[in-house]
C-alpha cells in the first residue's frame, strides 16, 4: 500500500481528499478538469449535468489529485457536482474521523494531445427487403441504388401486367367467338336464290336445305358452290353470306345452242362448248336443230366433233346470217352444212376454219344480191355459187 496515501484505523483508504490537497493543487486541478471538459463527449457532458448511480463493476476511474481511485463499489455515488470528484463511502462502512495528511504541492499537469481519430468506414448492406424504411444515415450510392433496383421491379410488374392482360383479352375473344359460333342468333335462316331458270329445282332445294339452320359465320359456303356447279346448266355459282342470318345464291346458267337426236332417240340439248345440258323426248323449239344422229351422252358430258363444230358454228354466225338461219346438218362423213331462208344451202365442209368461211358467205351474198341460187359452197376455202 502507498505510503503517501492515508488510512482509517479499519484499514481502508481515505477518499475524501479535499482536506488533504492544498487550495494551490486544487486551482491546478481545475484548469486541467476545465481543458478536459471541451473534449468532453456527450455522455460526460450528461454526467456534468448530476450525478450518476454506476453500475457494479464500472471500472470508470476518476482522477483525483494525481492519484486513480480504483474501481467504485456498487453502492458508491459519484457526485460532479463539485469542484474536483469526490467518492461517498457506503454507510455500512466504518466512519472513523479522516486523518489530515501536509499538503502536497504538485506540478502542473498537462493534458495529453488529443488525437483525431480517423472516420470510421461505412458499409452499404443490400437486402432484398424493401418493405421497410430507408435509413435517413444511408450512403447516396445505396440509396440511388436501391431505388433503381425498386423502379427495376416495378417496371417488370408493368410488363407482367401487359402480358397477362393481353393473353386476357385474347381469351376473351377467342370465347365470344366460340359463343357466337354455336349461338342461334347468327344462324342461316333465310336462303335467296337468283339466276335460277333451267338449274335442276331439286339439286338447288338440297342446297338450300343443307345451308338452313347452319352457323351463319362457319357453313361451308364454297361446298354449297361446288354442287351447283355440278347442275349441266349452271356455268357458274356464288354463294355469300349477310349477317345476321341471310345467304344468297347467285348462279349463271349456261345458253343453249342447240339440240341433236341421238341413237335412243332423245334429244341432247347443248351449248355453244359443247356440253350436254339436258335430256329431253320432244324437239324443242327455242333452239336450232342439228340434223344427224349424234352419241347417247348423259347430262354434263361433252359433245365431240361434229357436233361440236356445228355447236361453234351457230355461236359464230353473224347476226345477218342468224337471223336467216333454219338448221344445221351432220354428215356421215362429218361435214357441216347449213340452210339459210329460201332454200338455200351452205356447205362449209370440214369443221374448221369457220372464220374465214363465214366471211366468204358474207361476201357472197352481198354480191349476188336478190340473184337467184340455191348453193353456196365454201368448203375449199373459195365461195362458188351454184
Amino acid at each position: 500500500m502507498p505510503a503517501d496515501r492515508p488510512v482509517d484505523p479499519t484499514g481502508e483508504i481515505i477518499t475524501d481528499l479535499d482536506d488533504a490537497i492544498s487550495d494551490e493543487v486544487r486551482a491546478e486541478l481545475s484548469a486541467v478538469f476545465s481543458d478536459e471538459a471541451d473534449t468532453a463527449t456527450p455522455a460526460d457532458a450528461r454526467a456534468a449535468r448530476g450525478g450518476r448511480a454506476l453500475r457494479t463493476g464500472d471500472r470508470s476511474p476518476r482522477f483525483s489529485g494525481r492519484r486513480w481511485l480504483g474501481r467504485v463499489r456498487s453502492t458508491d455515488v459519484i457526485d460532479d457536482g463539485v469542484e474536483g470528484a469526490r467518492v461517498i463511502n457506503d454507510p455500512t462502512r466504518s466512519k472513523s474521523p479522516p486523518v489530515k495528511t501536509p499538503p502536497v504541492k504538485m506540478p502542473p499537469v498537462k493534458a495529453p494531445p488529443v488525437k483525431a481519430t480517423p472516420a470510421a468506414k461505412k458499409r452499404v448492406v443490400i437486402s432484398d427487403d424493401d418493405s421497410g424504411p430507408i435509413p435517413a444515415r444511408s450512403a447516396p450510392g445505396a440509396l440511388q441504388f436501391r431505388k433503381r433496383r425498386i423502379a427495376i421491379r416495378r417496371a417488370a410488374g408493368r410488363r407482367r401486367l401487359r402480358w397477362f392482360s393481353i393473353v386476357g383479352i385474347a381469351v376473351t375473344v377467342v370465347l365470344v367467338i366460340l359463343l357466337l359460333l354455336t349461338s342461334p342468333i347468327l344462324s342461316i335462316r333465310n336462303v335467296q336464290i337468283e339466276g335460277n331458270v333451267y338449274a335442276d329445282p331439286l339439286v338447288v332445294g338440297e342446297v338450300i336445305s343443307g345451308l338452313k339452320g347452319e352457323p351463319i359465320l362457319t357453313a361451308d359456303l364454297r361446298g354449297a358452290e361446288r354442287r351447283l356447279e355440278a347442275i349441266p346448266w349452271v356455268r357458274e355459282a356464288s354463294v355469300s353470306s349477310h349477317l345476321p342470318s341471310r345467304v344468297l345464291i347467285q348462279i349463271v346458267e349456261r345458253d343453249p345452242i342447240g339440240f341433236y337426236r341421238a341413237v335412243d332417240g332423245f334429244n341432247r340439248v347443248i351449248d355453244r362448248e359443247g356440253r350436254v345440258l339436258d335430256v329431253i323426248e320432244g324437239d324443242p323449239t327455242d333452239y336450232v336443230p342439228i340434223r344427224g344422229t349424234g352419241p347417247n351422252l348423259s347430262a354434263g358430258d361433252s359433245v365431240a366433233q361434229p357436233f361440236l363444230g356445228a355447236a361453234q358454228l351457230v355461236n359464230a354466225l353473224p347476226s345477218e346470217l342468224r337471223a336467216r338461219l333454219v338448221s344445221l346438218a351432220v354428215s356421215a362423213q362429218g361435214e357441216v352444212s347449213m340452210t339459210l331462208t329460201d332454200e338455200v344451202e351452205v356447205l362449209f365442209g370440214p369443221p374448221s376454219d369457220f372464220q374465214n368461211k363465214l366471211v366468204g358467205v358474207v361476201n357472197e351474198i352481198k354480191r349476188l344480191g336478190s340473184n337467184r341460187y340455191a348453193i353456196i359452197d365454201v368448203s375449199s376455202g373459195a365461195p362458188s355459187v351454184r
